[in-house]
């Protein structure tokens, strides 16, 4: 386990942005599936692309990592049983899913935390509707072109997992989604490397027609900077000092650059150009907001929440109790430690802004909940620690790098 040992101090200076995995799992997938040989650069190194990547070579795909770029080529489906690990990783469970079960693999998937908790039974009943085999986590058949009903008020990964296998299956198949979707901002990602692959989807009222097969053109690829990653720090230069996040596409299809929106509403001053951002320290006030759309960025609005005068009312966070951790809970508890008051009623959370204090965080096996802490705890008065922080690597592997350039006074103590 780690710990974080945290001074208070104001952050400044100027940082690249890390890749975007939300990017980096779709382009790896669809470089698999199109059959070319693909170098993808800007791959990255998060727990979660990891995982990814390792679930295509078990899938047959031949892998060469040169720094940091892949070249990825689709090879034998194993004939097999094969177990796909997908960690911790929810994308990566709900996207390789649909994706053996198109491609006929016969695997089972195993993960780690509560990975395999996280709802993912109306997948399950689309794809075994439309010749799927599955038995708890065991996946066997074959899916078939088709109509793919599915439910789009729980998690927008359903949808792209459908996106990305359809397009592996001869002819075409219509995916018609029940109810408005979540998360719409992780769809059109989706959408992006589709096109950019040469697939053919369409939309419908309903849904997508999708046809089966790629036209790939272009066979090198580049993940763009990551917009919720980003946030941690933008949020940062926002509360106290002057930070510069570079690498960001500023017309970028991610929900999370709605960060900036946000910021800009608590009262920060932002400056955007050339693909960079920057945020000098402001007076904040309280806002009231929904974050349906952008629920990653709920935690680190929330410590912005905790500097700014009166009572921020963060609306649509029902899911929270569904992620890595539940979110609504770490956010009480994590304010509570620093002494500000967040309540929860009705799908929506109050913070009372104030002065916090610095205290003893528990990271909750959540790497958003770590990072999320680490910032409030530079800016509260006192000394703090955050325990279990090895989490962050999760999705951002070079967040302690980059808290130290930006001058924060952070240790790292091993222990067990």
């Amino acid at each position: 386990m780690e710990i974080f040992t945290v001074k208070p101090t104001d952050l400044s200076g100027e940082i690249t942005a890390p890749p975007s995995k939300s990017f980096a799992h779709r382009i790896l997938i669809c470089a698999y599936l199109s059959g070319r040989r693909v170098k993808i650069n800007n791959i990255g190194s998060s727990d979660d692309v990891l995982v990814t990547l390792n679930a295509l070579k078990t899938m047959g795909a031949s892998v060469e990592l040169n720094c940091d770029s892949v070249i990825l080529k689709k090879g034998k489906i194993p004939t097999d049983k094969v177990i796909i690990d997908c960690g911790e990783s929810g994308s990566s469970l709900r996207f390789l899913m649909p994706i053996a079960c198109a491609l006929g693999v016969n695997c089972e998937f195993v993960g780690k935390g509560k990975l395999l908790s996280r709802p993912i039974d109306k997948l399950k009943q689309a794809l075994t509707l439309n010749g799927a085999i599955i038995d708890g986590f065991s996946v066997s058949g074959k899916l078939s072109k088709g109509k793919y009903i599915i439910d789009g008020s729980i998690s927008s990964q359903y949808i792209t997992g459908l996106l990305l296998a359809l397009t592996a299956i001869d002819g075409e198949s219509e995916i018609e989604i029940l109810g408005a979707p979540v998360s719409a901002p992780y769809i059109d990602i989706t959408l992006s490397v589709l096109t950019e692959f040469g697939a053919s989807v369409y939309r419908t009222d309903k849904g997508f027609i999708v046809k089966g097969g790629y036209d790939t053109k272009i066979t090198e690829f580049t993940v763009e900077g990551d917009w919720s990653g980003a946030s941690f720090f933008l949020s940062a230069g926002a509360i106290g000092g002057r930070v510069k996040v570079n690498g960001l596409n500023l017309n970028s299809v991610q929900g999370d650059r709605k960060i900036v929106e946000i910021l800009k509403s608590f009262g920060a001053k932002i400056k955007e150009e050339n693909n960079s951002v920057c945020v000098e320290k402001s007076k904040l006030s309280a806002i009231k907001i929904d974050m349906d759309s952008v629920p990653d960025l709920c935690q680190i609005v929330s410590v912005v929440s905790a500097f700014a005068s009166g009572n921020t009312q963060i609306l649509g966070v029902e899911r929270l109790k569904i992620k890595e951790s539940d979110r609504i809970k770490a956010i009480i508890d994590m304010l509570s430690v620093s002494g500000i008051i967040a309540e929860y009623k009705d799908n929506e959370i109050i913070i009372h802004g104030g002065e916090p204090t610095g205290g003893n965080f528990d990271g909750g096996k959540d790497h958003r909940t770590v990072m999320s802490s680490t910032v409030l705890a530079t800016y509260s008065k006192g000394n703090s620690k955050i325990t279990g922080a090895e989490f962050y690597t999760k999705s951002y592997p070079e967040f302690v790098r980059d808290y130290k350039v930006l001058g924060g006074e952070l240790n790292v103590n091993i222990q067990g």
